[in-house]
């Protein structure tokens, strides 16, 4: 009787390239020494798994995110020649795969899946808020197109990049040039898929965090705001600078002590503003009140000059052109007014799903307000939470707070206090 040891190296192979997540990869080959034998003849098979996980499209940008949190010092000659290699010679970084240990593939899978989460939990939610519009033509389960999917991810990856490579632990007064180079080649309705991102993955911060920093003693006594959206909130924008890991494992955490461990050990790390850099473009007249309306086809082909990577689906555009027709270039992104369309994905759909169901009627009319603006807007409960909170930190109490109801205190022992 042949033995599993007999089975030849082609067939193993063949077998653990049909994995369809490279987190998979380890555990079979820890199974036997045979298996692991024959992937130290083709290692290349894991490099095959990880592209079977992750698009060719967005291979490049997980890449650059491995890049990225592995450059020594972040100089500006080091982000210029990472951004370089992204944005011209994608392919370099596609090449790289072959000669990566599986461990660090594992990291980008990881990436990948918490990143395919989040873009299709958008999605879904998107379309759903989409079909209840009042005089929606969009009905229907989601599914999503190829490029609409990739759409979505490279957005998320984009966010993620931009983090990991501008964190930074001094405020500066303006955004550097090399922070600006990684959304120089990218019109404004793609920096509008970066801000509906952003919006996005705020609303899920704000909801993970929102049982502990209304009710934590600490957290009121250090005067953590839990309502104010934006850059105006320092603390949110510094948990959000953490990137898609803290905020995914801060939704998965169910412990109060966890989801505050969570929040404190950001205390201290590096903060990016990307709202500032989407709000703040290089080169931007602002004495300029020419509106968007005025301009022609090819006056907007000449500001926007194609790239070899650039998205060719004028879905987007076509969405993006509605929403600021009657705005100046100095206000092409990020519209506060816009943020209910920014909460519906509206730069992301494929023209073919916009003609479909007759996306850009409800994109001239969607509400200008969104959840995010809506969640937890009580003010003055805020300021008397703080006021509460830290009037118990000052008499040594701690934990958690309740309006009315201090039970749940943890006040000091006469052991303590000796």
């Amino acid at each position: 009787m042949s033995t599993f040891t007999e089975i030849p190296c082609e067939i193993i192979i063949s077998v653990l390239r049909e994995l369809d997540n490279v987190r998979f990869l380890l555990p079979s080959l820890l199974t036997c020494r045979h298996v692991y034998s024959c992937f130290k003849e083709n290692p290349g098979v894991a490099a095959d798994v990880l592209q079977r996980q992750i698009p060719s499209a967005i291979i490049p940008y997980s890449v650059a995110l491995l890049e990225a949190s592995r450059l020594g010092p972040r100089n500006e000659t080091a982000v210029h020649e990472l951004l370089e290699t992204l944005y011209s010679q994608p392919s370099k970084f596609t090449e790289r795969l072959r000669t990566m240990p599986v461990p660090l593939l594992t990291r980008m899978g990881y990436v990948h899946e918490v990143i395919h989460d989040f873009a299709t939990e958008f999605a879904s939610s998107a379309w759903t808020r989409l079909s209840k519009d009042q005089g929606s033509e969009v009905a229907g389960s989601l599914v999503l197109s190829p490029s609409e999917y990739l759409r979505f991810c490279r957005a998320f990856y984009r966010v993620e990049l931009y983090f990991r490579l501008f964190r930074r632990r001094t405020p500066s007064a303006s955004v550097p040039f090399h922070e600006h180079r990684l959304l120089l080649n990218q019109p404004p309705w793609e920096k509008e898929q970066l801000a509906s991102i952003l919006e996005f993955l705020e609303l899920k911060l704000s909801k993970a965090s929102h049982y502990v920093l209304a009710h934590d003693v600490e957290f009121g006594e250090l005067g953590i705001d839990y309502i104010t959206t934006g850059d105006n909130n320092h603390f949110r924008q510094l948990w959000l600078s953490q990137g898609i890991d803290l905020i995914h494992r801060l939704m998965s955490e169910s412990s109060y002590d966890g989801k505050k461990a969570l929040l404190k050990s950001a205390f201290g790390a590096g903060k990016a503003d990307l709202y500032d850099a989407l709000m703040s473009p290089p080169e931007t007249d602002l004495n300029d009140d020419t509106p968007l309306s005025d301009y022609a086809d090819e006056d907007l082909a000449a500001l926007f000059l194609p790239t070899e990577s650039q998205d060719t689906d004028k879905g987007p555009f076509e969405a993006w052109r509605v929403a600021f027709n009657p705005w100046p270039r100095s206000a092409w992104v990020m519209l506060t007014n816009n943020s209910g369309l920014r909460e519906r994905a509206y730069v992301f759909w494929d023209l073919d799903s916009i003609e479909k169901y007759g996306m850009l009627k409800l994109f001239e009319n969607t509400l200008e307000d969104s959840e995010l603006q809506h969640a937890h807007a009580d003010v003055d409960e805020l300021r008397e939470s703080f006021e509460e909170r830290s009037r118990i930190w000052q008499r040594g109490g701690s934990g958690y707070w309740s309006k009315n109801d201090e039970s749940r205190i943890v006040w000091p022992t006469q052991k303590d206090e000796d």
